[in-house]
């Protein structure tokens, strides 16, 4: 082989998963440990106390994952860029929180980030697709919003708008795979995307985000949620993955379903004018550790082996972070249990992240040739 045809085949692009993925899985792991350690009287790392937790949840981990799912192919100049600055961002937000790099770096990642995959959206055909643009632009003046000391609920507005992303996301990643199982056992599925549902769905998730962020309309914002919780119910129900043998769509049904309780419950509170920390950790710990895990985990394996997850890592995960998040529930309404719960909660979420990650670095056939590999078009662009 000449060495022109040689230096052709060296690929020139890679896929931001292969980086944002493993990086997303271990500092979720890392983060979920150091909070609780900061939670339960130490007060280090500055930055994960208080509120600091919450926020590197959605600044740090669940970027790092819109990051890997959205970006796609990119220059490893640029891939490496956009790493190191995010990677900067997480050390500079953890260890010196009040300093100017700890404010100013991840406002500047996620601007970046939304610059690059926020655009790809204006092309979809359906509004349904595009009604992701001022979803993600949302989350993205979320971190100059956390700067700003606005007097909005920062943390119920964040889990809201995760929520309101891992709903959609988490549909159409279970919807076609779901059909395909049906198919393989020579069934028929009749609700896939469920286009009316979700169009529902995301009406009321929009408009909750709105009244949610006004005073004067935070009691409608309940109602709004509550019937969302209940739509996101029902679409997950009518895909019937009790009847699928695939142990990655009841993962990825179990977080939907994590997701849909947890915005009911949050609707609930605020109905009731109770605490919202519970239903917060309802959509956080399980929708969001559970799907983000399960979005990784399939990604990776269709582009890498093009075939679903293992059978024991996807049952495997499901079961810790169950574990990790009815423990975390118990840390808020059991009394007397709450530093032992809140161990077994970190133990169980970070054993989880850390097995993932094993997985998407370890477990890669051929570096060289999944470098150029396309995406896997679960979300559209």
């Amino acid at each position: 082989m000449s060495r022109t045809s040689q230096k052709s085949q060296i690929p020139t692009r890679t896929d931001a998963c292969r980086v944002f993925f493993p990086l997303a899985a271990l500092y979720g792991a890392l983060a979920g440990s150091l909070s609780v350690l900061a939670m339960t009287g130490s007060s280090w790392p500055a930055g994960l106390v208080g509120t600091g937790h919450g926020r590197e949840m959605f600044f740090g981990f669940a970027l790092a994952l819109v990051s890997g799912y959205l970006l796609g192919p990119l220059s490893r100049r640029s891939l490496l860029a956009l790493a190191g600055l995010w990677l900067a961002a997480r050390v500079a937000a953890v260890a010196l929180p009040s300093s100017l790099p700890g404010q100013l770096l991840s406002p500047l990642f996620a601007l970046i980030l939304g610059a690059l995959v926020i655009p790809r959206f204006r092309h979809a055909r359906k509004w349904r697709n595009k009604a992701v643009m001022p979803l993600l632009g949302a989350i993205i003046i979320m971190p100059l919003l956390w700067l700003s000391a606005v007097r909005m609920p920062l943390a119920e507005l964040g889990a809201l708008l995760f929520a309101s992303l891992m709903l959609f996301m988490g549909g159409r990643l279970i919807a076609p795979v779901a059909a395909g199982a049906f198919r393989e056992r020579g069934l028929h599925l009749d609700a896939r995307v469920q286009p009316r549902l979700e169009a529902l769905m995301l009406l009321l998730l929009g408009a909750a985000v709105v009244t949610l962020s006004i005073p004067v309309t935070r009691a409608a914002s309940g109602t709004l949620m509550l019937v969302a919780g209940l739509v996101a119910t029902i679409r997950l129900l009518r895909w019937c993955l009790w009847q699928c043998r695939r142990p990655d769509l009841w993962a990825a049904g179990v977080g939907y379903g994590w997701v849909a309780l947890g915005l009911a419950v949050f609707g609930a509170t605020l109905l009731q004018g109770t605490g919202q920390r519970t239903a917060l950790h309802l959509v956080t710990v399980g929708g969001l550790g559970t799907l983000a895990s399960v979005v990784m985990a399939r990604q990776h394996y269709q582009r890498q082996w093009k075939r679903p997850p293992p059978a024991l890592l996807m049952l495997g995960m499901m079961l810790l972070m169950t574990t990790a998040t009815l423990s975390r529930l118990a840390a808020d309404i059991v009394s007397g249990v709450r530093v032992e719960a809140l161990w077994l909660a970190a133990v169980a979420w970070s054993v989880s992240l850390v097995w993932l990650a094993a997985h998407l670095l370890l477990d890669v056939p051929n570096s060289r040739v999944m470098a150029t590999a396309g995406p896997e078009r679960t979300h559209p662009v």
